[in-house]
């Protein structure tokens, strides 16, 4: 990503510190994220990050007191909450005003006319969830942060409108192209006049990069449900448990006319353990064969957990004829390595 140009979002120390370490400027890095720590906004200003995505008026002050402590304007974007429903899961809706995130319009506007000596307010940031396939719930949120402008007569230097445009999981879903995408939007902000549009296309990019290998264990075949067991769970990929996500899933081999459906579910020890249900499988499908599940790229192994104490998978990179190997296995001897009796 750095190489190709992008900067990076981050919402917490250990975020920026990894962008750091991958050779980021801190100039390209804007920290999101609504309860940041103290200690977190005072390691990226020491850092000099590019600017803050604002959440509340009590993180203005403490912003103020690290402007003032180390003599230096901080820039800021105000995130507004613009009260917008998205067609998606109610867990990944981030705009709308019984949401946790962003500062409400009548409270940006109170804002706007408070006196700081070392914050500096650059424009707004708005994020209205995940997973959302076309451009309109953008072009309305880009519409009222337009009348907020007018209203109060600010002229914003920065518009970040988030992230969460979506990719497609299955073959149904109908995504709009990212060509027309961008165009919609730019046609959209030219009257802002502004010096940057920031966006944040995290699963655009890579949720389609990466799938999950996973391991038959036993095959299970009952009257009522027949069940494939493999060795990547909830622990490896939430998704499915937590949103009821749907993930295409492929044997990795086996191409047997025949099928059957069948649950996908892993070791865990809860009945919500599972990677996929009713799915069409090769009848012929065993103990040590494999499956392949697609679009595991983007909250796939950043959400993953040692659940049951389970170790977490490695990582491994496929670079055109190359395979590297970018993150080890885990071994319970690290596993364990924090804990005292």
């Amino acid at each position: 990503m750095k190489d190709n140009g992008l900067g990076a979002d981050v919402v917490s120390e250990g975020e920026l510190r990894k962008c750091l370490m991958a050779g980021f400027s801190p100039s390209d890095i804007v920290f999101a994220g609504v309860g940041k720590k103290e200690e977190e906004i005072e390691f990226a200003i020491k850092k000099n990050i590019f600017c803050f995505n604002v959440e509340n008026e009590e993180e203005l002050s403490i912003i103020e007191k690290f402007g003032r402590k180390y003599r230096k304007k901080i820039n800021v974007n105000l995130r507004l909450n613009l009260n917008i429903d998205v067609d998606t899961h109610h867990y990944i809706k981030t705009a709308k005003s019984e949401n946790k995130f962003g500062i409400d319009i009548e409270d940006a506007e109170k804002i706007l006319n408070m006196k700081f000596d070392f914050v500096n307010i650059k424009g707004f940031h708005f994020h209205l969830g995940s997973q959302i396939k076309e451009v309109t719930p953008y072009l309305k949120g880009i519409e009222i942060v337009k009348n907020f402008c007018e209203k109060n007569n600010f002229s914003p230097e920065i518009i970040d409108i988030g992230g969460g445009f979506g990719i497609p999981y299955t073959y149904e879903d109908k995504i709009m192209l990212i060509e027309e995408f961008g165009e919609k939007i730019t046609d959209a902000i030219k009257d802002f006049k502004i010096n940057l549009l920031i966006i944040e296309p995290g699963r655009f990019i890579v949720g389609n990069s990466g799938v999950l290998i996973s391991k038959v264990l036993y095959v299970k075949k009952k009257k009522t449900k027949n069940f494939i067991i493999v060795d990547a769970g909830m622990n490896d990929l939430i998704r499915p448990s937590l949103y009821g996500s749907y993930h295409l899933i492929y044997p990795a081999y086996l191409k047997n006319e025949k099928k059957l459906k069948f649950d996908i579910v892993g070791p865990i020890c809860e009945t919500g353990d599972y990677l996929g249900k009713d799915r069409e499988f090769p009848s012929n499908i065993k103990r040590g064969d494999y499956i392949v599940v697609m679009s595991a790229g983007a909250y796939g192994f950043s959400m993953s957990s040692n659940y049951n104490t389970r170790l977490r998978p490695p990582e491994v990179l496929i670079d055109k004829n190359k395979i590297k190997l970018i993150r080890k296995r885990e071994k319970y001897s690290t596993l364990f390595n924090l804990e005292k009796i």
